[in-house]
């Protein structure tokens, strides 16, 4: 537990340090809200938008699984933000983001690497228009797979391992842009 915890800090100071370069940059573009992350390690290969987990098991650790750690490995380089939020299981985030057809389609749970850089950029997200919480992570890798990191958008800001069946996790979509 606390190697876990650990590990969550250091990843966490490593993005707050690169935030503090401004190595990362939120766009509004044609109302659509961005994440620019293409300045600190990142990867153009599209994420993964589907698992073959479920809310009490593991998935496959590849890069056909949004919740694997091979998957959370390195953020996407540029993603946008859906401005809809949505409470629910775990499986059901994910499904109900790789159905969302808004704009085209395309969308996926951020994975936890991505749910943290969006924790950090919050202040920013929410002047360019984002509301109420970010929303939670596709990642359940590092559990028995019953729990997912979860990061929570309030005055707190904590990242913290939840019950993926529980309802009251909210969620954002994402979507990998070119």
């Amino acid at each position: 537990m606390m190697m876990r915890n650990i590990k969550t800090l250091c990843m966490m100071l490593v993005c707050l340090t690169a935030t503090v370069g401004y190595a990362q940059e939120v766009l509004v573009e044609n109302e659509k809200i961005i994440i620019d992350a293409s300045a600190i390690p990142h990867t153009r290969v599209k994420k993964a938008r589907t698992t073959d987990g479920n809310n009490i098991t593991l998935g496959t650790n590849n890069a056909a699984n949004i919740s694997s750690v091979v998957s959370d490995d390195k953020v996407y380089y540029k993603f946008e933000l859906s401005r809809e939020r949505f409470t629910g299981f775990w499986l059901f985030a994910v499904n109900r983001c790789r159905n969302l057809t808004d704009d085209g389609g395309g969308w996926r749970l951020p994975t936890y690497k991505e749910a943290a850089l969006i924790y950090i950029l919050w202040p920013e997200l929410t002047k360019a228009g984002l509301t109420d919480v970010a929303g939670g992570t596709g990642t359940d890798a590092g559990g028995d797979g019953t729990t997912l990191p979860y990061v929570t958008y309030d005055d707190n800001g904590t990242i913290q391992r939840v019950d993926k069946r529980r309802t009251g996790n909210y969620y954002r979509c994402i979507r990998d842009l070119d």
